[in-house]
C-alpha cells in the first residue's frame, strides 16, 4: 500500500491535471483488462440448469471505488438458486482463473496507458 501512497503524493506534486489523468487511465486501464477477462472466461457447456451458459462472461464488469482512485474488476453472476459462481470458477481447484491471468497478461499495457495519460497531462500544463 505504501507504493500507492508514493505514487499518488507524486501525482499530487505534478498537479491536479497528472492526477486526474491517472484516474482516467486507471478507468480506461480496468476496462483492458476486463475485457481480456472476457476473452478468457470459460463458458459453462455442462447439464445444471441453474446455471446460464454464457452468463459469467457477460457478467464480467468494472466498479469504481473511493472517489475513482480505485477500480474493482467483477465476475457477479449468479445461478438461478442464487449461488455466486464467479469466486468458485476463479478459485476452485478445478476451476479455470481468468481473472488474475487476465491482469497478469495485461499488467504492462495499464502501467503504460497510465505512464503515457500522466506525460500527456504534464506537457499541456
Amino acid at each position: 500500500m505504501a507504493k500507492y501512497q508514493r505514487a499518488e503524493s507524486i501525482l499530487k506534486e505534478l498537479g491536479e491535471q497528472a492526477m486526474e489523468a491517472a484516474k482516467e487511465a486507471l478507468a480506461d486501464g480496468a476496462e483492458v483488462v476486463a475485457d481480456e477477462a472476457r476473452r478468457r472466461c470459460p463458458v459453462y457447456d455442462g447439464r445444471d440448469r441453474r446455471v446460464m451458459k454464457g452468463a459469467l462472461k457477460k457478467s464480467i464488469h468494472v466498479v469504481k471505488r473511493k472517489g475513482g482512485k480505485e477500480y474493482r474488476i467483477v465476475a457477479d453472476a449468479q445461478a438461478r438458486d442464487g449461488l455466486f459462481y464467479g469466486t468458485i470458477v476463479e478459485f476452485s481447484p478445478k476451476g479455470r482463473p481468468f481473472l488474475y491471468p487476465a491482469l497478469d497478461a495485461k499488467r504492462k499495457v495499464v502501467q503504460d496507458i497510465i505512464v503515457e495519460r500522466v506525460r500527456e497531462a504534464i506537457r499541456r500544463k
